[in-house]
C-alpha cells in the first residue's frame, strides 16, 4: 500500500503521531528526517515506538529562543546540505526515494529538489508560518491544506500556489483523526469533587511561537480544581500515549494548540491560552469545546470565558458531555499520498 521508497520529514511529536501508520505501511528502504528535538528524542527512543526499523537522519532545528540570525542560517546550509547528499546517495544505490512528505518544514523539500525527486509534498494546517511557506513554494509539487484553511491569514501562500501550478488538495476533516480513536460521550456522572485538570506549558522557541505564546500559568492559583502539569520538553513515561490519556481528564489548559486540537477531538472541554489563531479551531469556537483567551489580564472577557469553561468541565462531569463529529481523514490523507 505504501508505494515506492518515501522521505518522512518529522519535525515535532504530532507529525510521529500523524505519519506513523503510514510509514509502518511504508517500504522498508524508507527514509526519516528527524529533528533534534528533546520530545521527538523521546519517541523515537520509547520503548512504545511503534514505528518500524528505518534510516533515520537527525537533523538540528534552525529556530530557538537564544538563537541569533546567523546561527539559524548556519543550522538551515548545514542541515539542506546533509540531508541533499543523503538523498543524492540514494539515487546511486539503486533504490531512489520516489516522494518527500513534510509537515511544515519546507527545507528537505528543497532538498529533495536537488536530489532530483519528482514528488516533493508539503501538509500544513498553520497559516502563519509564512516563511515556511515561502520556502516550499520555491520547492513543492504538491500542497496539502487543513479543511478550514483561512486564506486571509497566509500571506498569499494559497493564492501563489494557483498562480505557479502547485498541484493543491484539501482535506476534510481532522488531523487528529489520523491517530485518535472517535470518544464515546460520558454517560456516568463522576464521583470526584474536584476536577482534574491537564495543563500544557509551552518553552516557547518556535518559528511563530513568540508572537503567539501567552502563560496561562496566573490563572492556576483561582481555579479551585486539581491541575496536572506538563511542561513542553518535560520527561513522560508514554509519550505516544500522550493525546490519548488526555482523555482522562475533566477538562484541558493549554498554551499549545496541538494539545488543545487533541483534547476537542476528543469531547475535553478546553481553554487555549494563546494568540494562536487557526483555521481548525473556528468549526469549536461557541460549541462549549474550545473557549480561547489572548491574555490573562483580569477584566469581563476573561472573567466570561473561564466561567463558560469551567461550566462545560462540569457538566462533562455530571454526564453531560458533548458528542463529536468524526471524519476518516486517514482515508482522504492516504489516497493523496499514496495516488500517482
Amino acid at each position: 500500500m505504501g508505494g515506492g521508497p518515501t522521505c518522512w520529514v518529522l519535525d515535532h511529536p504530532a507529525h510521529l503521531q500523524l505519519f506513523q501508520s503510514f510509514i509502518q505501511d511504508g517500504s522498508p528502504v524508507d527514509i526519516i528526517i528527524a529533528t533534534n528535538r528533546f520530545e521527538v528524542d523521546s519517541m523515537l527512543s520509547s520503548q512504545n515506538c511503534p514505528l518500524p526499523e528505518r534510516h533515520i537522519v537527525r537533523v538540528s532545528r534552525p529556530v530557538g529562543s537564544k538563537i541569533i540570525p546567523i546561527q539559524r542560517e548556519i543550522r538551515a546550509f548545514k542541515r539542506l546540505r546533509k540531508v541533499t547528499s543523503i538523498l543524492k546517495r540514494r539515487r546511486l544505490t539503486g533504490k531512489p526515494i520516489e516522494k518527500i512528505i513534510s509537515k511544515g518544514a519546507p527545507l528537505e523539500l528543497r532538498a529533495a529538489k536537488k536530489a532530483k525527486i519528482e514528488r516533493r509534498i508539503y501538509l500544513t494546517d498553520t497559516e502563519v508560518n509564512h516563511l515556511a511557506h515561502r520556502h516550499a513554494l520555491s520547492a513543492a509539487t504538491e500542497v496539502i491544506l487543513s479543511a478550514n484553511w483561512r486564506e486571509h491569514l497566509d500571506g498569499g501562500f494559497y493564492a501563489a500556489c494557483r498562480e505557479q501550478g502547485i498541484k493543491v488538495h484539501q482535506l476534510e476533516g481532522e488531523l487528529p483523526h489520523v491517530y485518535l480513536k472517535q470518544p464515546e460521550t460520558l454517560r456516568y456522572p463522576k464521583e470526584e469533587n474536584v476536577p482534574r485538570i491537564f495543563y500544557r506549558a509551552l518553552l516557547g522557541g518556535g518559528i511563530h511561537d513568540k508572537q503567539e505564546l501567552v502563560s496561562a500559568s496566573p490563572l492556576i492559583p483561582d481555579l479551585g480544581m486539581e491541575v496536572i502539569s506538563m511542561t513542553e520538553n518535560e520527561s513522560i513515561t508514554d509519550p505516544w500515549g500522550l493525546p490519548r490519556k488526555l482523555s482522562q481528564f475533566d477538562g484541558v489548559l493549554s498554551e499549545s494548540v496541538t494539545i488543545a486540537h487533541e483534547a476537542i477531538c476528543q469531547g475535553i472541554p478546553t481553554l487555549l491560552v494563546s494568540k494562536a489563531q487557526r483555521g481548525f479551531l473556528d468549526a469549536y469556537l461557541g460549541s462549549g469545546l474550545l473557549f480561547r483567551i489572548d491574555s490573562t489580564v483580569k477584566g469581563p472577557t476573561l472573567n466570561q470565558e473561564v466561567a463558560a469553561w469551567r461550566e462545560a468541565v462540569q457538566m462533562r462531569r455530571r454526564g453531560g458531555g458533548i458528542a463529536v463529529g468524526w471524519s476518516n481523514c486517514w482515508s482522504k490523507l492516504n489516497r493523496i499520498i499514496n495516488s500517482s
